[in-house]
């Protein structure tokens, strides 16, 4: 599958790159043209999929769940001081330059290509292209269905992920500029505006409805590392709870289900420590991306956080392994060179259990919330939880131990209403220990624009976050 994904990216630049009609023509065909529904659905791999690159790999230095003071560890210099911690000081202090320098002052984003923003968008046009081509293509009307069914659902994730780096949360100001809607592949010269939250939201859930009603009548496949109608509805299952749409948030919740999810029991898995974010988890229902983790071997978890695992908890026992240092790394993600990420029906449980909190149907969340904990805690015994705000904020707990370091946590803490958090650091050894505090709604719960980005589209108005002075320490 790699050796298959590396061979088919060469092409999409070839697809990008063409019109509809020259791409098309008998003179220009050739072995490496594309012109069958199949020919398409491998080529999507390599033009619109992500490879084992994660663009906001780096998102996660940014919320509550990690700290470079480790006062845990038995050498604190592992991180206090360490050429990774002052690399990336910028991000975990929440800093103006984040998107254009890194924290030892060298320019990261000169070329606009690089950027998080960049990358997303020229998947993106992968998408676009696919979708422009796909019902010309040679093969039956199923199978081209497939095809602009993933093209669509890929592209909603995208544009879910952009509107939740550089707008305002959906229930927070859903009126507020966004990220420009670019639907076509073809290049434009000219500025693009940006559409609004509410706008790039309509047109996720749209791309997400679309796919959904071209594949749900197909068979289902699995294991491909394509996404599939399981994986699309938690998809729109996430969008529907950012939105606050609980009924249409648990209606998608049941349909994984009713595709046949499953959840694993992790509390029979002998092994000490490894990824389950893989084919090999009953309830992984697409493999996708890169690693979430900018260095999965440097910063280390929050003291404060993993003390809210339980003992028997299976994903402490293999979500973390304990280093030579005495400290706990993240060992649940895969290494690199692996695809990192996954899709899988315990976020449609979490969902569903979250929005029907809202709903005010406590005992139907309460059992998905009890169902779960089976699965991942060792001899768990069912807690009555009969309060909404103890029980909402118990299923929120849950989510945040199911889904650590898998770039969930920050576009959480959006939704909940960008609380207020704080950093520990210290730049060497012997110095002294100053603390970084987001505020409550800060600005930086929006990322700034790169600068390159700006400069490239000047359509784009930077974000209040871009122009804010530097962060200082207290």
């Amino acid at each position: 599958m790699k050796r298959k994904l590396f061979l088919i990216a060469g092409l999409a630049g070839l697809l990008t790159l063409s019109s509809c009609t020259k791409f098309l023509e008998e003179k220009s065909q050739s072995d490496v043209i594309p012109k069958t529904a199949t020919d398409f659905r491998e080529l999507l791999i390599g033009s619109g999929y992500m490879t084992n690159n994660e663009p906001m790999k780096y998102l996660y230095l940014m919320d509550d769940d990690v700290d470079f003071f480790l006062e845990y560890a038995n050498d604190p210099s592992y991180v206090v001081g360490s050429y990774d911690a002052k690399q990336n000081f910028l991000w975990y202090s929440w800093q103006p330059k984040l998107a254009d320098m890194d924290g030892m002052g060298v320019l990261i984003a000169e070329d606009p290509s690089v950027t998080t923003y960049a990358q997303y968008y020229a998947k993106i046009m992968g998408c676009n292209a696919v979708l422009e081509n796909i019902d010309k293509a040679i093969g039956t009307q199923s199978e081209k269905d497939r095809v602009k069914a993933e093209a669509l659902a890929v592209r909603a994730m995208y544009y879910f992920r952009l509107a939740n780096l550089y707008g305002e949360p959906y229930n927070y100001n859903a009126k507020s500029l966004c990220v420009p809607l670019k639907l076509t592949s073809g290049i434009v010269s000219s500025p693009m505006s940006q559409a609004t939250v509410e706008e790039v939201y309509a047109q996720v859930v749209g791309d997400l409805q679309k796919a959904a009603a071209l594949m749900d009548p197909l068979p289902i496949m699995r294991k491909d590392f394509h996404i599939n109608q399981p994986a699309i509805h938690i998809l729109l299952s996430r969008v529907f709870l950012y939105m606050e749409n609980w009924k249409e948030s648990v209606a998608e919740a049941n349909k994984v289900f009713e595709q046949g999810g499953k959840i694993t029991d992790m509390t029979t898995l002998d092994t000490k420590s490894g990824s389950w974010l893989n084919y090999n988890n009953a309830e992984v229902e697409w493999v996708f991306g890169g690693n979430t983790q900018a260095n999965q071997n440097t910063y280390a978890p929050a003291a404060r956080f993993l003390a809210t695992y339980d003992t028997e908890d299976a994903r402490y026992r293999i979500g973390f392994s304990l280093s030579s240092t005495g400290v706990n790394l993240v060992s649940k993600l895969p290494f690199v060179v692996d695809l990192g990420q996954a899709m899988r029906s315990s976020e449609a449980l979490l969902n569903r259990a979250e929005a029907n909190v809202q709903l005010g149907e406590l005992g139907a969340a309460l059992k998905d919330l009890n169902d779960l904990r089976r699965k991942r805690i060792q001899g768990y015994t069912d807690e009555n939880i009969a309060d909404k705000a103890t029980l909402l904020q118990a299923v929120r707990d849950e989510r945040r131990k199911e889904f650590a370091y898998e770039c969930f946590r920050w576009f959480d803490l959006r939704r909940y209403g960008m609380p207020e958090i704080s950093h520990r650091y210290q730049h060497d050894l012997g110095e002294n220990v100053v603390h970084y505090k987001l505020t409550k709604a800060d600005p930086m719960y929006v990322l700034p624009f790169p600068t390159s980005v700006i400069l490239k589209n000047s359509g784009l108005k930077q974000n209040p976050s871009g122009q804010m002075p530097d962060r200082i320490g207290q």
